[in-house]
């Protein structure tokens, strides 16, 4: 248990030491912001090109990551719809918010650093692959879910297709991924100097990642629409990483490092831009950002327990 503490305690110490900081003000939204565009465009990216651009042979297919990671999405998007219309803080516009509540987790700013820092990197291709199409496609889902149920005769699929190709063609992650297969392909190899200046970026990627989400975290709110909080956070931390389980271990055949990963990211409480689609739409803003909020802590208990049973092999 050892070893997984030294994992979690100081990715959560400091989620705590940038809530901290925030919240005595020597910190605002404005850095927390600042840093997060470090994370997302420069650091991850910089990870993700150097692993790709001098990786071997790879195991696993991309494919089949994502039918495990984002089949047991789909089925939970599906079921937050339908629980949605039963709790009525998460109802308007047929449960979208909660949809995008229930699927997308908080990936980038927690998921990888506790991937990398228990796992190393040699994760960072699968993480990478999904880390690649996640924000894209379920902002796309969200967005078709709540017109579609809205019956907006404004709203156009393929509108919304060439929103999704752009996002996708702009996006740092996919762009760093792209860059590193193609030098991998091309054979160029990695100067000593360009290999050293991407690893101290690669290096700055986890620290910097969990600081900024705890600048996020000040800013969210535990009060109101608990029914609807309690519903986000059991199907997204428990009915998703359970269904995702059934499809690695079921449906298909992954490397262990990949169903791991897979799995730890199902595991991931709600992540900010659910927030940032239910604000967009003034929709079941108090539930979402306090499963944000009530989420992440209690990861810090559950995510232990999951690397524990990977490590001791049970999952």
């Amino acid at each position: 248990m050892e070893p997984i503490l030294t994992t979690v305690l100081p990715v959560f110490g400091m989620i705590v030491l940038g809530y901290g900081f925030t919240r005595a003000r020597i910190f605002d939204a404005a850095a927390g912001r600042g840093i997060s565009l470090f994370v997302f465009t420069v650091a991850i990216p910089a990870l993700l090109f150097k692993t790709v651009a001098t990786m071997g042979p790879q195991q696993g297919a991309p494919w089949q990551l994502w039918i495990a990671f984002f089949g047991g999405l789909a089925v939970t998007w599906a079921l937050a719809a339908f629980v949605s219309r039963f709790v009525p803080s998460l109802e308007a516009s047929g449960g979208a918010a909660a949809s995008m509540a229930a699927g997308f987790g908080n990936l980038a700013l927690l998921g990888t650093p506790l991937a990398l820092s228990h796992f190393g990197q040699q994760v960072a291709i699968p993480l990478g692959m999904i880390l690649s199409i996640h924000a894209p496609v379920l902002w796309f889902a969200a967005m078709l879910h709540r017109e579609l149920f809205r019956a907006s005769t404004s709203f156009s699929i393929a509108r919304t297709a060439r929103d999704l190709f752009r996002a996708l063609a702009t996006n740092a992650i996919v762009l760093g991924l792209l860059a590193g297969s193609l030098w991998r392909f091309l054979g160029l190899g990695l100067h000593p100097v360009a290999g050293t200046m991407l690893d101290m970026l690669a290096d700055a990627s986890i620290p910097t990642a969990l600081f900024a989400l705890g600048v996020s975290l000040a800013g969210y709110s535990l009060k109101g629409s608990w029914s609807g909080m309690f519903t986000l956070i059991a199907l997204k931390m428990v009915l998703m990483p359970v269904l995702v389980f059934l499809m690695v271990r079921y449906v298909v055949s992954l490397p262990p490092l990949w169903a791991q990963v897979a799995l730890l990211f199902a595991a991931m409480p709600t992540g900010a831009n659910a927030f940032l689609f239910s604000q967009r739409n003034e929709e079941s803003v108090a539930a979402v950002s306090g499963a944000i909020a009530l989420g992440t802590a209690l990861a810090a208990v559950s995510a232990s327990i999951l690397l524990y049973l990977m490590d001791k092999g049970v999952v």
